[in-house]
């Protein structure tokens, strides 16, 4: 397969980059992180207008101008640290992320569940904290983890990414690639446990549900897969404790209900999950990832119409 100089020049940027953050003590890779996230931030205001629009949009009077650009940066920062992470996963042990993270009973209570079922299970968790990371320290700590990764538009960088992964013994299955639902659900039925984010914006129609005191657009894979499987939902939060602290809470766990059509069912095992993320998300905005290109408040566009329809 040909690379493009594009793909190249990309592919060893990122290499270069990595092989900085990964000599660095963690601290130290941090405050290079924290260094690019203020030039961005502060300097270039990285979406940052955008963003103070969006909290404004959710929250109105309940804080002050500062409160508003302190929780924004505070936001940006934490995605600079997720970022400068996940780059330094290939150095990343067991032992490392238990130093770090705290687990609470929620390692507990879903290693319990699959020793006990030898069933597989669905891991629900927003786009709070380091999500990217608490995968990882749940793979490295024997949890069989399942993913749905985008595919990257770099060749060499996607399969770079892959690599990363499996040898931290996380399986991936990207988005969109023929055969990737049947080979999920193949997993989760054998033990695996698919890890899924649900509050992200669907650019199609998907489930519409409360969040953020709008209306969200989302998908239904969490829910699918679950109804589908014959599996729990185990609903979990990863927050960022200062820069090095990480925190992972587990909320109550989301059975299908068989006797229940279909459709209902996976409206009624999405609203429960969203619902505790909505409320905690509120009461902690600068968890949350407010970055993303897709706000998940905007509206699905309305298709084109055919001009020969628009004749008629």
């Amino acid at each position: 397969m040909k690379y493009r100089p594009k793909h190249i020049a990309e592919y060893i940027l990122l290499r270069s980059v990595a092989f900085v953050v990964c000599v660095l003590p963690y601290r130290a890779a941090l405050g290079l992180g924290w260094g690019v996230g203020a030039l961005a931030f502060f300097g270039f205001g990285f979406r940052r207008n955008k963003v103070l629009k969006r909290m404004r949009s959710v929250f109105g009077e309940r804080y002050s101008e500062k409160e508003y650009r302190r929780m924004a940066w505070i936001s940006c920062r934490n995605m600079v640290f997720s970022a400068i992470e996940v780059i330094r996963v290939p150095r990343v042990t067991r032992e490392w992320c238990n130093s770090i993270f705290e687990y609470g009973e929620s390692l507990e209570i879903l290693k319990r569940y699959l020793a006990e079922t030898e069933k597989g299970a669905i891991i629900a968790l927003p786009h709070t904290g380091s999500w990217d990371l608490g995968g990882i320290a749940y793979s490295l700590n024997d949890v069989p983890t399942v993913i749905i990764p985008g595919r990257q538009s770099n060749p060499l960088a996607n399969d770079y990414f892959d690599r990363v992964r499996r040898d931290r013994g996380i399986n991936a299955f990207p988005r969109g690639d023929a055969g990737s639902t049947r080979k999920i659900m193949h997993a989760v039925r054998k033990g695996g446990v698919l890890a899924i984010m649900p509050d992200a914006r669907m650019r199609t129609p998907g489930i519409e549900m409360p969040l953020l005191g709008g209306t969200a657009n989302l998908g239904a894979g969490m829910a699918t897969f679950a109804r589908i499987a014959g599996v729990p939902i185990f609903p979990v939060m990863v927050t960022r404790e200062g820069w090095t602290r990480h925190r992972i809470r587990p909320f109550p766990t989301v059975e299908p209900d068989m006797s229940l059509d279909k459709q209902a069912d996976v409206q009624r095992m999405t609203a429960i999950v969203l619902k505790e993320f909505d409320r905690e998300i509120q009461a902690d905005p600068e968890q949350w990832f407010w970055f993303n290109s897709r706000w998940v408040l905007d509206p699905v566009a309305e298709p084109k119409k055919d001009s020969d329809d628009s004749d008629q």
